[in-house]
């Protein structure tokens, strides 16, 4: 046994008997000394030859105590060195920690046997992870002792060869080489390695991960230098991504490893931030970490900046950060440059897409010229600022002392000074400072803010007229007002010059005044307000200077913006304008007017007058709406439109209407069409399914036209009208109006009254109404088949024809129209006759002729000249020129009578408020006279005997001249005298002594009735046939025995009636 050994088996001892040590210490030193050497001397030789069972004991002790099971295997207990073998802690199935070999070298001293250099020979060792707990198995009670005491590296001289670990972690599996040797305390020096090919941190993933570096100790504090690379890493809920990362690190650790200090740089290329870009990022920091505190200079560069709000070509900042308190206190100040700063996608994308939208308004070319300044500001462009951050808590707060955006012309595009903005938490920022905007083609803003004397902050801000292409728009002023809680009000005026959708405004001033917060949102407008315009022009109608009073509902906004979406209401008392719609005038009127959004737009009273004063087109509506949901409709009711140039009124329109794409459509409409005139032409029509569409400036509406009594359908209408020249027309469409019991003329227009009447049959045709500055024209073609009526001259039958108007509305027609008529029976029924007329202004019926064959003659109306639709006395005269007696008495069919002669003559017709009547109708008959004869049988023979010698000798009579007169009532009694010149028996007739007595004697015979109209002809008949004579006694005048009844009182009949008693002849 060496002496080597002796010692450290000594040491091996001493180790487990503290106690007993402590007590020989109390014993006298003689004693003590005696005792020591007779027990070392023991010792030594037991203890040489049990020196490896006595190792194995106390190896075997400690590892039960510490409670980590173990194997493994003694190769040798020497006095300089000790060799185990298959060391395994743990489950030999599954080990913690293997190592093939150990060898530790132990050398003699003084103060007993000292520990040197361990060899680990290929050491294995394996660990998890987890709840951020590194665990090494059965390892753990000789890493984790549970001391209070500060940190040390052991005080060991310790050599690894080929050591590795594989540590299974949550963040993913990660493998690690290591060698060196060397005084852990000092003087160690090592590489270290380690490798994960898939790393998930945080929502983050890294692939192939992997650093490599050299480990120092010196004076107890570790060091590491060397890279970390990244082949990769993405945070998807961050939409964060790098791509080949290096971190070049060189870093020293405290004794305790609770601190350090270094110094790291930063490469990589393809960062990405949401749709932030960066082809290239470098970066230096040097930093120290202690006490919970940091201090970092940093010096930071980054290439190909495309971020969404803007790009640069580069940018670099440079600084210290400091943290405190675990970083619960951080504080940055540096300055940051730029160069090449240009629009990123967003705001460029914003500025293009707000251009489009807002069309050809005054903004388009504000906004053309502000994006055509800033491209060609971009290149060369420069940035340069300083800043201030600090962080406690959930407070933070930013101090730029100043920053300044040059363009590459050098101008100042964008200053800021004495800027600083604090939040807390989720509540609004607070800002305050000074800026200004500027440069060639951008418009000049000035702003302020500041804290004001209570709370908040209040930011002023005024821009300059800003004008491109006849477009202006400038902000006088403007006070933007924060509280401390967050709210936000303002108050100013805009005034604006341009073009407006459908139109143009100048000078159009408008008052900006409200408030917003993060809890209800934005409001706009709490009290009336005053829009004020110089000119404004929508399409063609053009408004001089006016003012226009909106106003909020009661204890609300007009503009209202919060959690429940946009809500707009104001109303205005009235409204009225005054101005031009090209060259015309035009002025609007209304009462209350109302706007919801989304909700109804609520017009009552709405005045349209376009045209001068007393040649207006007009449109009253007494109740417009309008709902402004998804999509723009609405209703209307009590409208009427009067167009000056149209002589025709809709009144009471009512329907339902749409405006989308630029396009209003208005169906299901229902309407009155009234004439206008006072003594009107046209019956009212109406329409309950009208449509009309208005579009490009251009109006289409299309109607079918009803009598309103029989719903029967009377025209169709097709209308186009051009809003910007006044031009339009009107199609009228008659498919076919059937005129009968339930539909006459007079429902349709009274100028019919006391011309036509008892109408049956069809009418169709087609019209035309056109309108331009010029006036109005108006035609149409009107035509029937067979028409059948009742004139004042007699029933017509089978008129036929077509009609030609040269002004519809005014009821004229061309020259010489010309109907046909199969029969016209006037007392008589002629038959295939024509009737010439023409309509003229102002309702005249010019009657150029109506001719009728009639009896070998000829029957016509005389012209004649009326007024329709007024109460005048109307005056008819039928000509009759060579009449046959013997076809009149053939067409009468009296069958029993026979006659001969020619007659001529007129029938005066006169109508009037009395009825009508016929006034000296005369017919006479032609030279040389003729023959009436009764050529049948006597039907009624209980006559007296004088009677029937009367008719037997009067049978035939021979008349030189023969004259008819026909006077009276045509509703009454028409007196007709018939007076026989040259009267003689003729051929057949009976001779008797009276006749022989009288034959050469000058006779007249006249011959009088009195009857109504209609039993004229009857009446007529009965003087010749006695079959038209009834019976006396039918009729009264005899009793059932043949006596004669007193006749009852009449009144007395006119005087120039010859009495039934002959009278004297002079």
């Amino acid at each position: 046994m060496s002496q080597a050994d002796d010692e450290l088996l000594a040491d091996q001892e001493d180790a487990h008997a503290p106690a007993d040590t402590a007590r020989s210490r109390r014993f006298r030193w003689r004693y003590l000394f005696i005792a020591f050497v007779v027990l070392l001397s023991g010792a030594v030789v037991f203890a040489w030859f049990s020196r490896e069972r006595i190792a194995n004991d106390i190896i075997s002790g400690e590892l039960e105590k510490l409670d980590v099971p173990a194997q493994y295997e003694i190769v040798s207990i020497g006095a300089g060195r000790q060799v185990l073998e298959n060391v395994i802690f743990g489950d030999p199935d599954r080990p913690d920690l293997t190592i093939d070999r150990v060898e530790v070298a132990v050398s003699a001293g003084f103060s007993g046997p000292r520990i040197g250099r361990i060899r680990l020979v290929r050491p294995r060792l394996y660990g998890s992870m987890a709840d951020s707990r590194l665990s090494f198995g059965s390892v753990d009670p000789l890493i984790y002792t549970g001391s209070d005491e500060p940190f040390r590296l052991p005080d060991l001289d310790i050599a690894i060869e080929d050591g590795r670990a594989l540590l299974e972690t949550e963040f993913g599996r990660l493998g690690v080489k290591a060698e060196g040797q060397g005084e852990l305390r000092d003087g160690f020096a090592g590489i270290v390695a380690v490798f994960a090919p898939d790393l998930a941190v945080a929502g983050c993933e890294a692939g192939r991960a992997t650093l490599y570096g050299r480990v120092h100790v010196s004076g107890e504090r570790p060091r590491f230098a060397g890279p970390v690379r990244l082949a990769d890493m993405t945070c998807p809920d961050e939409a964060l991504s790098l791509a080949q990362v290096a971190i070049q690190v060189d870093t020293t650790f405290d004794r305790a490893l609770d601190g350090a200090e270094g110094q790291a740089g930063l490469d990589a290329t393809k960062a990405g931030y949401g749709s932030n870009r960066l082809a290239r990022i470098k970066g230096e920091t040097r930093f120290t970490y202690r006490d919970d505190a940091l201090t970092a200079n940093f010096d930071v560069e980054a290439s190909g900046v495309r971020a969404a709000q803007i790009g640069a070509r580069a940018l670099s900042a440079d600084g210290v950060v400091r943290a405190a308190r675990d970083f619960a206190r951080v504080e940055s100040e540096g300055t940051v440059t730029g160069e090449g700063l240009a629009l990123g996608d967003t705001i460029d994308g914003a500025l293009s897409g707000l251009q489009e939208s807002v069309g050809e308004t005054l903004l388009d070319p504000l906004l053309s010229r502000m994006r055509t300044a800033l491209q060609r500001e971009q290149p060369d462009s420069s940035l340069s600022g300083s800043y201030l951050v600090r962080r406690t808590g959930q407070v933070t707060n930013v101090v730029v002392p100043r920053a300044t955006l040059r363009g590459g012309s050098g101008e100042t595009l964008f200053a800021l000074s004495r800027f600083q903005m604090t939040q807390g938490g989720s509540g609004v920022p607070r800002l305050s400072g000074n800026f200004s905007t500027g440069g060639r083609g951008l418009p000049d803003i000035a702003g302020r803010m500041e804290r004001r004397t209570g709370n908040g902050i209040a930011m002023r801000i005024r821009m300059a007229p800003y004008e491109s292409e006849g477009a202006s728009l400038s902000i006088p002023s403007l006070l933007i007002v924060q509280s401390d809680g967050g709210g936000i009000g303002f108050a100013g005026r805009l005034t604006a010059s341009g073009a407006i959708p459908g139109g143009t405004a100048q000078g159009l001033s408008l008052p900006v005044d409200g408030n917003w917060s993060g809890r209800s949102g934005l409001s706009l407008w709490r009290r009336c307000v005053d829009v004020q315009f110089d000119r404004l022009a929508l399409g063609d109608v053009s408004f001089g200077r006016r003012s226009v009073e909106l106003c909020p509902a009661r204890g609300r906004a007009i503009v209202r913006s919060g959690p429940e979406g946009l809500r707009i209401a104001a109303g205005a008392p009235s409204l009225e304008l005054a101005g031009m719609l090209g060259e015309t005038p035009i002025r609007i009127a209304s009462g209350p007017l109302g706007v919801a959004y989304p909700g109804l737009v609520s017009a009552r009273s709405l005045r349209v007058a376009i045209g001068p004063e007393g040649t207006a087109t007009r449109f009253d509506i007494e109740n417009l709406q309008a709902d402004l949901g998804s999509s723009i409709s609405g209703t209307f009711e009590d409208a009427d439109i009067l167009i000056d140039a149209v002589p025709l009124d809709i009144l009471e329109a009512r329907g339902a209407w749409t405006y989308e794409g630029d396009v209003l459509r208005i169906a299901d409409a229902a309407f009155t069409l009234k004439d206008r005139e006072s003594d009107a032409r046209f019956q009212p029509l109406i329409s309950q399914d009208a449509t009309l569409v208005l579009a490009d400036n251009e109006i289409a509406a299309d109607a079918v036209l009803r009598e309103p009594t029989s719903m029967r359908e009377i025209v169709r209408t097709k209308i186009l009208h051009d809003l910007a020249t006044g031009r339009g027309n009107a199609d009228l469409i008659v498919d076919g109006i059937l005129f009968d019991e339930d539909l006459q003329p007079d429902t349709i227009t009274r100028l019919a009254l006391g011309v036509v009447a008892n109408v049956d049959g069809v009418v169709t045709g087609r019209g035309g109404i056109r309108w331009d500055e010029d006036g109005v024209e108006s035609l149409g073609r009107f035509s029937t088949q067979s028409l059948d009526l009742a004139a004042a001259f007699g029933p017509v039958e089978g008129l036929s024809g077509t009609v030609r108007f040269t002004d519809l509305l005014g009821l004229v027609t061309a020259p010489d129209q010309v109907l046909h008529v199969a029969a016209i029976n006037p007392g008589i029924e002629v038959n295939d006759g024509i009737f010439r007329f023409e309509l003229q202004p102002d309702y005249v019926l010019q009657v150029v002729e109506g001719a009728w064959p009639f009896l070998d003659g000829k029957l016509t109306l005389q012209p004649v000249t009326m007024k329709l639709g007024v109460a005048e006395t109307r005056r008819y005269t039928l000509v009759i020129e060579g009449l046959n007696a013997a076809k009149f008495v053939d067409r009468m069919e009296l069958a029993n009578l026979s006659a001969t002669g020619t007659f001529d003559g007129v029938m005066p017709l006169v109508f009037d408020e009395d009825g009508g009547r016929i006034d000296n109708g005369q017919l006479r008959s032609r030279p040389p006279g003729g023959n009436v004869s009764y050529v049948g049988e006597l039907s009624y023979e209980d006559l007296s005997t004088m009677a029937n010698f009367a008719f037997d000798a009067l049978k035939s009579l021979d008349y030189r001249e023969m004259t008819i007169g026909m006077d009276g009532s045509l509703e009454g009694e028409i007196v007709t005298r018939v007076r026989f010149y040259g009267v003689s028996q003729g051929e057949g007739a009976r001779r008797n002594f009276i006749t022989r007595r009288v034959a050469n004697l000058p006779l007249q015979f006249n011959v009088n009735v009195r009857a109504p109209f209609f039993n004229l002809i009857s009446s007529f008949k009965s003087l010749y046939d006695p079959a038209y004579v009834r019976d006396p006694r039918e009729l009264g005048l005899l009793d059932t025995d043949g006596n004669r009844v007193a006749p009852s009182e009449r009144e007395p009949t006119d005087p120039f009636i010859q009495p039934p008693e002959s009278e004297e002849m002079p």
